[in-house]
């Protein structure tokens, strides 16, 4: 095994060469054509050039001292992206898919450690919440906000955060209606329109439908989403928004498949990558998730203004599957290792939460200092109440599987949670001589928690913010800063144990670079130890433990490049060494599972005008993904090179694009343990194969 390891990885080392050579032509061949275009910089802005994430105020990429990534719509579109998780598939430092296809949520790690999803500017799954998923057609962007946030979120963990901004209503009329064909016979019909009502009022309506399956074939993959939104302007300094979201899944479940008998290549005879080790009448992820959100935004005069916003959830989740099993006697039920153990878990659970979060901009000068103060108070409450059940289910012959065997099961126990945190925080941006930007910040949370009706012990804590980046010469601007993250892990774990908050520091160095407006190139390397992390059970596949600490260092490198002619590039390059410091069974230095040490990307789109209004817009990706190691630290996974490509024909209004992600339909296992006696048996997340969505469009 140690053998294909090596000759795995390089057959690969050509590949990631060559990325980092793709890295390294962005941004000679962006600087230089840029000099030889001599066009004015103010014509075309460089994609994402401003961020809400990283202070909380509307504030240029490049007077923010810490690193910061913008996702456009039109990004994560073109390249075929299907799920959160999916959209920051071509940004440094971040890695999808840590679990694969898995219907219970979107799994994501920033910088070696897991991030948290916030929309709006608000947590939007306080706890580990199984299903609801957030609707990428929902939003028109995500801010990718790395390193520990919480002095203005308290819920950001020390990796990053991953905020999605809603749509929302506009001033002129416009949208978009259109269908959607592609693999796992998916079909889909969604519909964005937006535009004035009467003066001063705005509305906008997002809805989708899609029938389609899972890879699994006969596992469902359907969702209905309805999202209306109104923006009341009373005044020029007023502005109120209403967001209101209904979404219904029908989700089947993922799988989970023997190492020994997909990837390990111990000699077993193989099962094919699309088995299915659950019962297909038995497991399915169904949700119904409702919110309200409320936005809120005043001018009191030209130095302060007042932002408040406000959501609130609920959300039904009936959640049951059949998965192999190591806990009854091993991983088999026969000697022959033919008759695999099962399990079967349920989770049928109701989720509410209250957001909101509500704060003071103030902006004066002070000499050559301008001063923006930002102070504010923030308030989340989650609640879960959870019934739930685990059982032995019938063994499952994997060279002649028959399903249906009857098997009882039911309700075991139950769980029911409440949580609140209350933070206070307070911030000055610096702005001196129009060169340097300062930032500091400083943050109190005060976390309360019940479960069963039992008050556990509550927690408190201050956590800090520091930085600065100066503008050296134009367009150069290195930048440090020093951050501390403080996160409640709201909720409990299969047993019933109640959870406690993550706690980490950062230093972070680095530099932006800007030549023109129409690029924007940034380096970054950070330091990062966290406390109390999550990470997958790997003798309970439904269960998440906590414990020990954890350190993440790295580089990274991400280059946003407009050509003249049309012409847009991406690249990007990280390295994260991420280990353990202290932990249950862990040595001081063992690598962090199911996280690649060495990542690289590349896209590149064209648009060509073809006369008239017709025009053709090609595109095309590539991302790499070194070795990872299972949580025993007993296997590796392969390193990974997937290819991504989209064409889009428009005449007019209309147009017709073919998007497609792992184009070449590689085989990718995203995260796989290796038992030794007497289990001798591990389990392997399968990812995404070969997408290909075809889309018919109508603008208005």
């Amino acid at each position: 095994m140690a053998q294909r390891l090596v000759s795995g990885i390089s057959r690969t080392r050509q590949l990631r060469r060559g990325l980092l050579t793709a890295c390294a032509l962005v941004a000679w061949s962006g600087t230089a054509m840029a000099q030889e275009a001599g066009e004015p910089d103010e014509d075309i802005i460089v994609t994402g050039e401003r961020a809400l994430s990283g202070t909380k105020t509307d504030t240029p990429v490049t007077e923010i001292p810490q690193s910061v990534s913008v996702i456009t719509a039109e990004d994560f579109t073109d390249r075929a992206a299907v799920n959160l998780q999916d959209v920051i598939r071509y940004s440094a430092g971040a890695t999808p898919e840590l679990n694969g296809v898995d219907t219970r949520g979107d799994f994501l790690a920033v910088r070696g450690t897991g991030a948290e999803q916030y929309l709006d500017g608000l947590n939007r799954m306080p706890g580990f919440i199984y299903g609801g998923r957030l609707e990428i057609f929902t939003i028109e962007r995500a801010e990718l906000l790395r390193g520990p946030s919480s002095t203005l979120y308290g819920g950001g963990g020390a990796g990053g955060i991953l905020n999605s901004i809603s749509k929302r209503p506009q001033e002129t009329f416009g949208g978009e209606m259109g269908i959607i064909y592609g693999t796992d016979d998916y079909k889909q019909a969604q519909i964005d329109v937006t535009g004035p009502l009467v003066d001063g009022v705005s509305a906008r309506l997002v809805g989708m439908v899609r029938d389609a399956d899972l890879q699994q074939k006969g596992q469902k993959n359907d969702r209905i989403v309805v999202m209306p939104s109104v923006t009341l302007r009373p005044g020029p300094d007023t502005e109120v928004t209403f967001i209101g979201l209904y979404q219904r899944d029908k989700l089947g479940s993922q799988t989970y498949l023997p190492t020994s008998k997909t990837v390990d290549g111990s000699g077993a005879t193989k099962i094919s990558d699309d088995f299915y080790l659950g019962e297909p009448d038995y497991n399915h992820t169904h949700s119904s998730h409702y919110a309200f959100s409320l936005l809120v935004s005043h001018r009191f005069s030209d130095n302060l203004a007042f932002n408040s916003r406000n959501r609130a959830f609920e959300q039904d989740t009936d959640y049951q599957e059949v998965f192999g099993y190591t806990g009854f006697g091993g991983a088999y039920a026969d000697a022959g290792r033919t008759i695999a153990n099962r399990a079967w878990y349920l989770n049928r659970a109701k989720y509410t939460g209250l957001n909101s979060d509500n704060n003071l901009v103030l902006t004066f000068g002070t000499g050559p200092l301008e001063h923006q103060i930002l102070g504010g108070f923030d308030y989340t409450e989650f609640r879960e109440d959870k019934e739930e059940g685990f059982g032995q289910a019938p063994g499952l012959n994997l060279y002649n599987p028959v399903y249906g065997v009857p098997f009882a099961s039911g309700v075991g126990w139950m769980t029911d949670t409440k949580n609140s945190q209350t933070g206070f925080y307070f911030q000055d941006q610096i702005r001196a001589w129009d060169r340097v930007s300062l930032v500091f910040g400083a943050r109190h949370d005060d976390v309360k928690s019940n479960v069963n009706n039992v008050q556990l012990e509550g927690n408190k804590a201050w956590t800090f913010r520091a930085g600065i980046i100066a503008d050296v010469v134009k367009g150069v601007s290195p930048y440090f800063n020093y951050s501390e993250s403080f996160l409640p892990v709201f909720g409990s774990n299969f047993f019933g144990v109640a959870y406690v908050p993550r706690s980490g520091r950062q230093y972070e160095a680095g530099i932006k670079f800007q030549p023109t407006s129409r690029m924007l190139f940034t380096v970054a390397a950070y330091d990062i130890e966290e406390q109390n992390v999550l990470i997958a059970d790997p003798n309970e596949l439904q269960n998440f433990i906590q414990g020990g600490s954890t350190r993440s260092r790295g580089i990274e490198a991400e280059a946003n490049v407009k050509l003249p002619g049309n012409l847009d590039l991406t690249a990007s390059y990280s390295y994260t060494r991420a280990e353990y410091l202290v932990a249950d069974g862990r040595l001081r230095g063992d690598r962090r599972e199911n996280l690649p040490e060495h990542q690289a990307s590349a896209w590149a789109s064209k648009r060509f005008d073809l006369g008239g209004d017709l025009a053709l817009k090609l595109g095309a990706g590539v991302r790499y993904q070194s070795d990872k190691v299972s949580f025993d630290q007993l296997y590796r996974v392969d390193p990974v090179t997937l290819a991504d490509a989209m064409a889009e024909l428009s005449y007019g209004k209309w147009s017709l694009s073919v998007n497609g992600s792992n184009i070449f339909n590689e085989r990718v296992y995203t995260n796989c343990s290796y038992g030794g006696a007497p289990v001798n048996e591990g389990y392997c997340y399968l990812g995404k194969d070969r997408t290909v969505l075809g889309t018919l469009r109508r603008r208005f």
